[in-house]
């Protein structure tokens, strides 16, 4: 895709008293002699591999850009002109957090939640497509951030949760997998979207 995306920035700060690194993007405003780095806060943490006590910025990744692009034209059916983003728009932000959950979280394997394989439909995936995950516990929705020829690595965007506690109030509910995960599964666990029973509801929620 030949859009251009404003050029962005991960800042990574050491969360008070804690050892994990909160995430949040830097987006530079203003003429070239005079910017100044805009940040939001998102809501991505993790365990950083060394301690620092200073900020931490980087520039987004070539595959940063590509996800993010990919999730765009997906959720908001664009083209491929030049894009101006609102950083404060709702749908930009879920989306600009599914790209830090791909590029800061560690995948969990998901072999255990696979589901048993069965005939049906299928359509060509790709990064960035919006999918179903057949699971032991039935249909989930998710994002594909990562393919290779054997596994999908997606975020979930729904919690996995055992049957017997699905309709039991929210806190008594047995989550297995929390929304916002990030999971590497087979590919034959990726279904069409529309096996998921709520998709348009969780999709970024």
């Amino acid at each position: 895709m030949s859009a251009v995306l404003q050029p962005l920035f991960w800042r990574l700060a050491n969360e008070q008293n804690s050892d994990m690194d909160m995430v949040s993007v830097l987006m530079p405003r203003g003429a070239e002699e005079e910017k100044v780095a805009i940040e939001y806060a998102i809501d991505v943490s993790f365990k950083p591999s060394t301690q620092h006590q200073s900020p931490i910025d980087l520039r987004w990744s070539e595959e940063d850009g590509e996800l993010f692009m990919s999730l765009l034209k997906n959720v908001m059916n664009i083209g491929d002109e030049h894009i101006e983003l609102d950083i404060e728009d709702g749908m930009i932000q879920g989306l600009i957090n599914l790209v830090a959950t791909a590029r800061f979280h560690t995948p969990w394997p998901g072999d255990d939640l696979e589901g048993e394989d069965f005939m049906t439909y299928r359509k060509e995936i790709e990064v960035g497509d919006f999918i179903s995950l057949n699971t032991v516990y039935g249909f989930y929705s998710a994002v594909i951030v990562a393919l290779d020829s054997i596994d999908a690595t997606v975020v979930l965007l729904d919690d996995i949760i055992a049957p017997e506690t699905v309709d039991a109030p929210e806190e008594l509910e047995d989550v297995i997998m929390p929304s916002h995960r990030l999971l590497m599964l087979n590919r034959v666990c990726v279904l069409p979207a529309e096996f998921a029973e709520d998709m348009e509801a969780t999709l970024l929620h």
